[in-house]
């Protein structure tokens, strides 16, 4: 139906039909046109650098934070039992990191993916954890594991209520 359509169409039209938006730029919609290029750079001049943005733990390599699961819709808090791993050891995908106590059981906190345990934040019989607060850092590579030798959680900001004065 589209080439009876167009059978009579110029062969201009007919690339066009076929590879829409290549041929020109003003053939592209407004919202996808590309912005037109101050003067004051000059077509061959480059782009100025963006911004510097704050990058906080720049210093630090690529690290993932465990936290404590919800191993349950209802858990709310937990507590490590013990930890099957020591700082430094690798480990692979599906090897249990740490048993988690629940209210109700003991369960089994097995790793998704392969990585380094780099730094254990919560230690075996620590308490209660509410659910969400990290407990370990987990690295690529077992050269990344003494850059966070000094490594702690920042606190977090109290949800305490300002007092009346």
């Amino acid at each position: 139906m589209r080439r009876a359509v167009l059978r009579g169409a110029p062969r201009r039209l007919l690339l066009r039909a076929s590879r829409p938006y290549t041929t020109a730029t003003r053939s592209l919609p407004a919202a996808l046109r590309r912005a037109p290029r101050p003067a004051s750079l000059g077509a061959g001049a480059a782009r100025p650098a963006p911004p510097p943005y704050f990058r906080p733990f720049s210093a630090l390599p690529p690290h993932i934070t465990f936290p404590m699961p919800a191993l349950s819709p209802t858990m709310e808090t937990g507590s490590i039992a013990g930890w099957n791993l020591q700082e430094g050891e690798a480990f692979a995908a599906g090897d249990v990191l740490c048993e988690v106590e629940t209210d109700k059981a003991t369960v089994d906190y097995e790793a998704q993916d392969d990585g380094v345990l780099a730094k254990i934040l919560k230690t075996a019989g620590s308490g209660d954890i509410p659910v969400g607060v990290p407990i370990c850092i987990v690295v690529e590579e077992e050269s990344e594991v003494p850059a966070f030798a000094d490594y702690t959680v920042p606190d977090a900001p109290s949800a305490a209520p300002p007092a009346a004065a």
